[in-house]
């Protein structure tokens, strides 16, 4: 009996597909209750042609290859293997990824026990062939994967550190369903429509639909005993640094709640730890701290927001003058969550296309935020909107300091790790803002109600190599 189907997209990596092959045919379960399901997404060189040359090899394993001579991608290519598989559960190993002895095994007692998203570990993620020489070193012998697994586990540096971080489960752990080395029953993946193919390249799909099998109840569980290992090979990181960052807003679009913008505005593990503040906060904030109530005192503003087509409102939509167009799209903490109208999100990323809307009003809500985080709330106000505006002293009641809970709490989480490859906006200096509106007679008192035009400064980026002494 076919227990378990393991489900390998292969793209131009036969080195590594050809050793991920011969570490199953040592699983401590027996081959005759698994199979494995090569899809080989338009390599270069025909993975049919190459196991056949290692046919002896892998003469132990139920192994059947197929091959799309155009590549469909990863989501497509895993969908596929799924729809041949004959087994209850589901096994996505990466085609880099050599399986430990005991990794089949452990997934289908888990499975057994309990239906979950599985996510297993997975020693030496990140690195490259000259990462791996720098700091570990020393001769491995890539093909005996029970050798190498003996000895990966005496080697510090290649401890997986989700070990430690889901020891205790949270409700955001779907983001770890990383598909290095996960298992999921079929029926479940099949109900929520496996891998969602709109995520053209690789990257956050697993994530996305690690969201899916959350919310039909199979939370991601983190299996520290099902091992795999990451083969070093080349990789460009800078690009896939960019691709993730461009498919978070895949997922967002997909999913516009609080706990998904965290996840792709300050990172996987920076959400984790900063989302129970992140939503004492939305559930505290006042409307009238961030609502519209002195929006009429502001003559030019309202005079844009009546000559505007489409308007976004980052605050609160509470006291918006019945003179003006209601809001097309409304953000923020204490909105209601209407439908591709109004999202409950905190503003730091947007689930919108570039210059969605002709203008955007962004309230005195930007008082209560930590300057880092309002800038980038203006930031993303600035790529949905054609122009952005920013009031001041124009709610019922505008926050006097940035919450001190939220300020808190993103000092620690608020900087995203991958900010050395893509740039944020976290000071006002990066801004420019010109009076739209002010009060009667030219005074600038506080607590007198005033609007500003926005827009980015030039801030070119300048490593420290670069300064001249």
């Amino acid at each position: 009996m076919t227990d378990v189907s393991v489900v390998v997209p292969a793209h131009n990596r036969p080195k590594e597909l050809l050793r991920t092959l011969r570490s199953l045919t040592r699983q401590t379960l027996p081959t005759t209750d698994f199979e494995v399901i090569v899809v080989d997404d338009g390599s270069r060189e025909d993975a049919r042609a190459l196991v056949r040359k290692s046919a002896a090899a892998l003469s132990s394993l139920n192994l059947q290859v197929v091959r799309n001579e155009k590549a469909v991608g990863a989501s497509g290519a895993r969908n596929q293997g799924a729809r041949l598989a004959a087994a209850e559960l589901l096994v996505f190993l990466d085609v880099d990824c050599l399986a430990h002895p005991d990794m089949l095994a452990v997934h289908l007692a888990t499975q057994r026990e309990r239906r979950v998203a599985a996510s297993g570990y997975t020693h030496g993620r990140e690195l490259t062939p000259e990462t791996w020489e720098l700091r570990i070193g020393g001769e491995w012998n890539w093909e005996s994967a029970p050798e190498v697994f003996a000895k990966a586990a005496t080697v510090g540096l290649l401890h997986d550190p989700l070990t430690e971080l889901l020891a205790e489960p949270r409700s955001s752990d779907w983001a770890f369903f990383w598909t290095c080395n996960v298992s999921v029953p079929r029926d479940a993946f099949e109900a929520v429509g496996g891998f969602d193919e709109d995520f053209d390249v690789k990257g956050v799909e697993d994530v996305e639909l690690g969201l899916r099998l959350s919310l039909a109840g199979l939370p991601t569980v983190f299996l520290p005993d099902s091992r795999a290992l990451h083969q070093p090979h080349p990789r460009d990181r800078h690009t896939e640094l960019l691709r993730d960052r461009r498919n978070d807003l895949v997922l967002l679009r997909r999913h516009p709640t609080l706990e998904v913008e965290a996840v792709c505005s300050f990172d996987i593990v920076n959400a984790r730890a900063a989302l129970p503040a992140l939503t004492r906060f939305r559930d505290r904030l006042a409307p009238e701290a961030v609502d519209t109530a002195h929006l009429s005192a502001l003559p030019r503003t309202t005079e844009a927001l009546a000559g505007a087509e489409t308007t976004l409102l980052i605050g609160a939509a509470d006291a918006w003058p019945p003179s003006l167009p209601a809001p097309t799209l409304t953000v923020g903490p204490t909105a209601d969550e209407v439908e591709g109208r109004s999202y409950r999100l905190l503003g730091t990323r947007l689930p919108f296309e570039d210059g969605q809307a002709d203008v955007a009003v962004l309230t005195d809500y930007w008082r209560a935020l930590p300057e880092a985080t309002a800038c980038r709330v203006i930031a993303e106000a600035l790529r949905c909107a054609r122009r952005v505006i920013v009031l001041s002293d124009a709610a019922t009641a505008p926050p006097a300091v940035p919450d001190p809970e939220l300020a808190a709490a993103l000092e620690g989480a608020g900087s995203p790790f991958w900010t050395h490859t893509v740039a944020l906006r976290r000071e006002f200096h990066q801004f420019r803002f010109t009076a739209l509106d002010r009060p009667a007679g030219g005074s600038n008192a506080a607590g007198a109600s005033r609007a500003f035009t926005v827009e980015p400064a030039a801030w070119p980026l300048t490593h420290l190599s670069d300064i001249t002494y």
